[in-house]
């Protein structure tokens, strides 16, 4: 859950980032992919910072948390399920000949002042959804997304943590190769996702617009009150 520090923090660093501690990992289009080490730990985080220029905040955040919508767009996602309260059962593919992995974690979205959205994700415990034989449950993970829209209203401004712990005997080099290839891969499919969805909306629009006005009741119902 973000505090309105937090959140003016995020804000500031997408004008002037601070990666003063952090190593630029790779970059893809209006974005830049920044990692650092964990403490006691080979393992890393990330921080992406960036913007889709033609993505509005409400289609990012629809796409992006509506986990049946995401199944379209996802081609690493193997299912989810809603649990109690906040929390969500996800399970995500790996690569061959790597187990699938699956999470639990509780999900919170914010809105801030300024049409600012933050989304927090965190893993947690729930007796109500043991591990599966053949799927490694990820007891470490973390999401923290914070979208702003861009001054003009037509696109969004990005400021995403992430860490998980995907455990296993996994050489770094594949770890490396995953996040190098995939971060890039999801921000597209997710503002590709966005895209289809504002076509998709504006043709529904249009042709409601189109269709011609139905004829009026004649007759009229009495309501007693």
């Amino acid at each position: 859950m973000f505090m309105e520090d937090q959140v003016k923090s995020a804000l500031e660093e997408l004008k002037k980032p601070d990666v003063s501690s952090w190593e630029l990992f790779t970059e893809v289009s209006n974005f830049k992919v920044y990692r650092r080490s964990v403490a006691n730990s080979a393992l890393k985080e990330y921080k992406v910072l960036g913007a889709f220029p033609d993505l509005p905040t409400r289609y990012l955040l629809r796409v992006y948390t509506d986990l049946d919508l995401r199944r379209t767009w996802d081609k690493h996602m193997a299912g989810w399920k809603q649990l109690e309260g906040n929390r969500l059962h996800f399970t995500s593919k790996f690569p061959w000949p790597l187990s699938p992995r699956d999470y639990v974690y509780e999900l919170k979205v914010q809105d801030f002042p300024g049409g600012v959205y933050c989304i927090n994700g965190k893993s947690v415990e729930d007796k109500a959804m043991p591990e599966k034989p053949g799927t490694v449950r990820v007891d470490e993970f973390r999401q923290d997304v914070i979208i702003q829209p861009t001054e003009d209203g037509n696109g969004s401004n990005i400021w995403f943590g992430y860490f998980d712990d995907p455990k296993g005997n996994i050489p770094s080099s594949i770890i490396n190769w995953a996040a190098k290839s995939g971060v890039p891969g999801f921000l597209n499919s997710l503002r590709d996702a966005g895209l289809t969805q504002m076509k998709k909306d504006a043709e529904e629009a249009q042709n409601e617009k189109s269709q011609p006005l139905t004829k009026s009741v004649e007759s009229s119902v009495a309501v007693n009150c």
